[in-house]
């Protein structure tokens, strides 16, 4: 049964942009509202706003606490993942509280939600039956890789998303210390599925993904307002080609720019070098992390600062350019008369690349 009645729906509505904290030390105020539970459900909210829009806007979702939400995915970034993957059933291992799996749902007409959190499980199925989406996602409460080698399910793709948090609850990134290790279970969720995708720690090394994880086919480095989130792996059995590299960065909401490129391409390539010009760019977080510098400097026509420096410098505007443009006003030697010409007021904002400091001491 939903908690969610129309009384506290009423006063979750009235303390939305309350202070949760607050709200939880009135509960003698309010002897007949589970100001727990509410105060949970305000806080959600609030810190969800931009990540869940539409969920939030939607009265009948429960969410769950703060800890649970923290490597939930954007609602912008599961469905983007959702249209990577194709065929009628999926399973999602580490569920959650469900926003992967209501994506998979839009491209799936069956999805297995897997969550060995009982509690975590049991909002999903409640949120599921909110969503109206009982017929297309079946809940199941227990540890995903036990459910897989048990299930007769026949599955075109399994997703996870491997707990980036050890058992003292310190955050984690390495494969090998997330639940569950897929560099150990990898080969089984191939042989369970032609399909397997992975939702990574943006930290990892692409090149020792690629060492690690058989199959690998494509490889997302996916970026929200300027910050890589995450590396979304998509593996195909029996795929022993170089994969794909995948620059996708969050234009606005569901538009997405990409650029791909390969590795080894990469790597070959002669660098273009020039001093800086009228236009100064610099590209966007997933490029910077999947490295395609010279690659798209390629592309673009347009030629590095430095080997190093990862900015590029042209006499011309390139508009359509996947990152930020600056125009380039005036220059000059790194010293304070120098600074002190430029910004009289005393006051600016900075980028130092290789310049012997870093942007708080510039």
């Amino acid at each position: 049964m939903n908690p969610l009645t129309p009384e506290i729906k009423a006063f979750i509505r009235e303390h939305l942009n309350a202070d949760p904290t607050e709200l939880a030390l009135q509960a003698k105020r309010f002897p007949d509202m589970p100001i727990g539970f509410v105060a949970q459900q305000v806080k959600a909210r609030q810190r969800m706003r931009r990540k869940l829009p539409s969920w939030v806007a939607n009265e009948e979702l429960v969410f769950p606490g703060s800890l649970s939400l923290e490597q939930c995915s954007s609602e912008s970034a599961a469905r983007y993942r959702a249209r990577l993957l194709r065929g009628t059933a999926i399973a999602d291992l580490t569920g959650g509280f469900g926003i992967d799996a209501m994506a998979f749902a839009e491209r799936f007409d069956r999805v297995y939600h897997i969550e060995r959190d009982t509690e975590l499980s049991r909002i999903a199925s409640l949120n599921v039956e909110a969503l109206g989406k009982q017929d297309a996602v079946e809940t199941v409460a227990g540890d995903g890789l036990e459910w897989l080698a048990s299930t007769e399910a026949s599955l075109d793709a399994i997703f996870v998303d491997p707990a980036r948090r050890d058992r003292r609850a310190l955050k984690v990134s390495a494969l090998e210390q997330c639940e569950p290790n897929l560099a150990a279970v990898w080969d089984r969720l191939l042989e369970k599925s032609p399909l397997v995708a992975a939702k990574l720690s943006p930290g990892l090394d692409i090149d020792a993904l690629v060492s690690t994880l058989p199959c690998l086919r494509e490889i997302h480095a996916i970026s929200v307002n300027d910050e890589c989130k995450e590396l979304f792996c998509i593996a195909e059995r029996g795929f022993n080609a170089e994969p794909r590299i995948v620059c996708a960065n969050e234009r606005e909401d569901d538009k997405w720019d990409r650029f791909e490129f390969l590795r080894s391409e990469e790597k070959g390539l002669e660098g273009r070098y020039a001093t800086y010009s009228d236009f100064l760019y610099e590209p966007n977080a997933s490029i910077r992390k999947a490295g395609a510098f010279k690659s798209l400097g390629l592309t673009l026509g347009l030629p590095l600062l430095h080997p190093r420096t990862r900015f590029y410098s042209s006499d011309r505007l390139v508009e359509a350019f996947p990152g930020r443009v600056f125009e380039v006003l005036e220059s000059g030697e790194l010293k304070a008369r120098t600074a002190k010409r430029f910004f009289p007021s005393g006051a600016a904002n900075v980028i130092a690349r290789n310049a012997g400091m870093d942007s708080p001491a510039l």
